[in-house]
């Protein structure tokens, strides 16, 4: 019989942790360990998390097995900036079995119906500027680097529940040399070299000493950038501030670009090498400090390209107010330059979102017609009757 309890223990938590690992034992595609993120975003997040979320966890139990999980989120944020009443799911993991599903799922949207939310949008664990979706492509992939990766079957556990798609978003994958050396992009190539002579634009790298700094002007262009974006809600600063320092370890400076014209920041990029390449190196290791570890070193060892050969394009922003409309293609083909020159051999943007239309008709997406991966958000009623 399966059961559903919530999460208030240390030892509910540890058990919530464990799902994941049951789920993927056997995964032909291991990536790195998650118990970070559940700590930091859900057990113990910092202030500014916490303060602009309230969450509930759930296990799923068949007996005293622990076979699935799931976490409701009501974002106080995005229902204040937005005035919509939605609430959230994430962190979802569960077995084959639709029984698990139905549980979880009813749970975490009997608990948002409770706080007076009238729909339920997911994954989101927990907003979108995290991971957000699942995969529904037609067969597995080795997982992107802060993108989701699940079981093929959620999609279908979602649906039959009552879940329907609300929204898609995709990745497009490159060869970044191609910009460079492919005939088709000549054009491309000339026109770059036009604009980037008269323009004021400067590049800069993010300065680890002042990242404090940098992180509040990342955030306000973030806020300006994406203020009119599906599923936005403000970003704070300290946010996104405890959010890079998780991710110091494995950037790499010179992939993380700020764009200046007359010294007032207008633009950011960024490409994150794909740990999770580096990660499947270490996952023999039983032990999580030797599989940090061994990460790490895969990731900044002399010959580090011959493992991790994959960078993962995400975050442009652009000050809807600059003057100089280059900036974005700028930034995209400085940052594709200094990607070759580190010998990456494959670029992934993403998420691209299916209405973004300067994003898929960019030189990011346009290398390729069809996207490399497919993720989707899910949504209904929190009402089960207005849901059918």
């Amino acid at each position: 019989m399966i059961t559903v309890h919530s999460v208030d223990s240390a030892r509910d938590w540890a058990e919530f942790r464990g799902v994941g690992e049951r789920i993927y034992q056997g995964d032909p595609f291991p990536t790195p360990d998650e118990t970070i993120d559940i700590d930091h975003v859900l057990i113990d997040p910092p202030a500014a998390m916490a303060a602009g979320r309230c969450v509930r966890a759930f296990i799923a139990r068949d007996g005293n097995i622990a076979v699935g999980r799931i976490a409701a989120i009501h974002d106080l944020s995005f229902t204040e900036y937005t005035g919509e009443s939605i609430g959230f799911f994430g962190f979802y993991e569960a077995v084959d079995q639709q029984e698990v599903a139905d549980a979880l799922l009813n749970a975490a949207r009997s608990w948002l119906a409770e706080r007076g939310l009238a729909a339920v949008y997911g994954p989101l664990s927990p907003s979108m500027f995290y991971s957000a979706g699942i995969v529904v492509d037609d067969e597995p992939k080795p997982p992107l680097v802060g993108m989701p990766h699940n079981p093929l079957y959620y999609g279908s556990q979602f649906e039959k529940w009552g879940l329907v798609g609300v929204k898609d978003f995709y990745s497009y994958r490159f060869d970044p040399s191609l910009l460079f050396t492919h005939p088709a992009f000549a054009r491309h190539r000339q026109l770059h070299e036009k604009v980037r002579a008269r323009s004021g634009v400067t590049f800069r790298s993010m300065k680890y000493r002042t990242l404090r700094r940098d992180t509040r002007i990342v955030a306000d262009l973030y806020n300006k950038t994406f203020v009119d974006f599906w599923g936005y809600s403000p970003l704070s600063a300290a946010e996104l501030f405890d959010l890079l320092k998780l991710m110091l370890p494995v950037l790499d400076r010179k992939l993380v670009l700020l764009a200046e014209l007359e010294g007032r920041p207008v633009g950011f990029l960024m490409g994150i090498p794909d740990v999770n390449q580096a990660a499947a190196r270490s996952a023999r290791f039983s032990s999580r400090w030797l599989r940090d570890l061994g990460t790490l070193w895969q990731l900044k060892r002399p010959g580090r390209h011959k493992v991790v050969d994959t960078v993962r394009v995400d975050m442009l922003f652009v000050d809807p107010e600059c003057p100089d409309r280059a900036v974005a293609p700028l930034l995209i083909m400085e940052l594709s330059r200094r990607i070759k020159d580190k010998l990456y051999e494959n670029v992934e943007a993403a998420p691209v979102l299916d209405d973004s239309t300067w994003m898929k008709g960019s030189v990011l997406t346009r290398i390729q017609n069809s996207p490399h991966r497919v993720y989707r958000i899910y949504g209904c009623d929190t009402d089960p009757q207005r849901a059918r």
